[in-house]
């Protein structure tokens, strides 16, 4: 029996994440009272064998497994591959509440970096228990992992986890249930249902309070498919512009998830799409005081249709401190056909780019970011510079007009009749 499937983000402390996978799985086996070496969990890293279609363990395990722990972070609710994981165990879950009117636990979030605003998908799960410590509830179980002083904390959560998970399994005979629909097709719980990118339709479109809140994340890279002939290397990219990876192995996360959960880190609203959406994302920027970044791929100048796009973006920039645009381009140091082909391609960029170098250093426009760490720290840079310009330079939106309220007025209490009060006020 597979008690409990570990959903987590790349990039989440990997090294925590499988320690708490194999304490857990230990403190499962005990509660449960099965052999030392019987598998009673699933966490991607360990469990699926070298040369195993990875979509298809991936797809059985959560469809097979009694309990679904999702480790929730920034970065874990930005991440489409942990939305579908999500997905694919609540409609599982659903369907047995369906049939049998029961609804069982099973499907856990826990606290691992508490993000500041919980998704209200995640929100809506009761995941608060006095079975768990004041310190797991305010710290997350990472930070818990990390202190020694927390270490009797730990213990305690990682039992409460086990109890739950074993008892779960034990009351509710959750039935698999099969899907034909492929794992890069499923539909994320924290994003808009698209096939690769959010439809523009379903972007905001009214004005808010606070404009700069929201970032387009706009991705110009080619497809695997579109790659011109003198790039060879294929593994930074996939069968959309989304699935560009630059930082890959270190970074094993497309560019623009990783730039979500940098924004979600200052509380920013974002969405990524593709370089085909760029001129709407602009427009909607432009009217509503949001900010777009413009994720480049120097492999991009060369297939046409994105080269064109880039150059027309390139020569409808406004003035410089007038904008809320700004353009990245991630270069990895470890990507040795990028920098043979380097001068080539900078040459290309700074041609499409002429406004933003002519004048100097551009703070908006960050080129050759060599690594994630760098880029990390670059697009907090960027979308503080952009924020300070929306304020500065942004539309301003008049309250409608309408009846006025009263306006209070300091007065003296007529049926105050002195004392020590007398200079009470209404």
């Amino acid at each position: 029996m597979l008690y409990f499937f570990l959903s987590y983000a790349r990039e989440d402390d990997d090294h925590f994440v499988q320690k708490l996978y194999h304490d857990l799985c230990n403190e499962v086996r005990l509660h449960a009272g099965v052999p030392r070496d019987q598998e009673v969990g699933f966490l991607d890293t360990r469990s699926i064998e070298v040369g195993a279609t990875w979509s298809q363990r991936l797809t059985s395990a959560i469809s097979t497994c009694r309990s679904f722990l999702a480790l929730c972070s920034p970065r874990y609710f930005v991440s489409e591959p942990c939305g579908r994981e999500w997905h694919l165990f609540a409609d599982r879950l659903h369907q047995y509440e369906t049939a049998t009117g029961l609804r069982p636990p099973a499907l856990i979030p826990v606290l691992w970096l508490p993000p500041r605003r919980m998704h209200p998908v995640a929100a809506a799960i009761q995941y608060h228990s006095d079975a768990f410590s004041d310190a797991y509830l305010h710290d997350g179980m990472r930070q818990l992992m990390r202190l020694q002083r927390n270490h009797d904390a730990y213990l305690e959560s990682l039992s409460a986890l086990a109890s739950q998970i074993v008892e779960t399994a034990d009351t509710h005979d959750m039935p698999p249930c099969a899907t034909e629909v492929p794992f890069d097709q499923l539909p994320s719980a924290f994003h808009q249902p698209t096939a690769n990118s959010t439809p523009l339709r379903q972007l905001p479109t009214e004005p808010t309070a606070m404009g700069s809140q929201y970032v387009h994340f706009v991705v110009a890279a080619p497809t695997r498919a579109e790659l011109p002939p003198t790039r060879t290397e294929t593994s930074y990219y996939g069968d959309s512009p989304i699935d560009w990876m630059p930082y890959r192995p270190k970074l094993p996360v497309p560019i623009g998830e990783y730039a979500r959960s940098v924004a979600t880190k200052r509380s920013i609203d974002s969405r990524t799409v593709t370089l085909d959406d760029l001129s709407t994302c602009i427009e909607l920027a432009m009217r509503h005081n949001q900010v777009v970044v413009l994720l480049v791929d120097a492999w991009a100048t060369r297939v046409a249709q994105q080269r064109r796009t880039l150059a027309e973006y390139g020569e409808r920039e406004e003035p410089l401190s007038e904008q809320n645009t700004a353009v990245m381009v991630p270069w990895s140091h470890d990507d040795a056909e990028t920098a043979r082909y380097g001068p080539e391609l900078s040459d290309s960029l700074r041609a499409i780019f002429y406004k933003r170098v002519a004048g100097g250093e551009d703070v908006m426009y960050r080129s050759s970011i060599l690594t994630h760490h760098a880029f990390d720290a670059d697009l907090q840079a960027v979308l503080e510079v952009a924020r300070n310009n929306v304020f500065v330079h942004g539309r301003v939106y008049r309250v409608p007009p309408g009846p006025l309220s009263e306006r209070p007025i300091l007065r003296l209490d007529p049926h105050d009749e002195g004392g020590p009060d007398h200079d009470r006020f209404t």
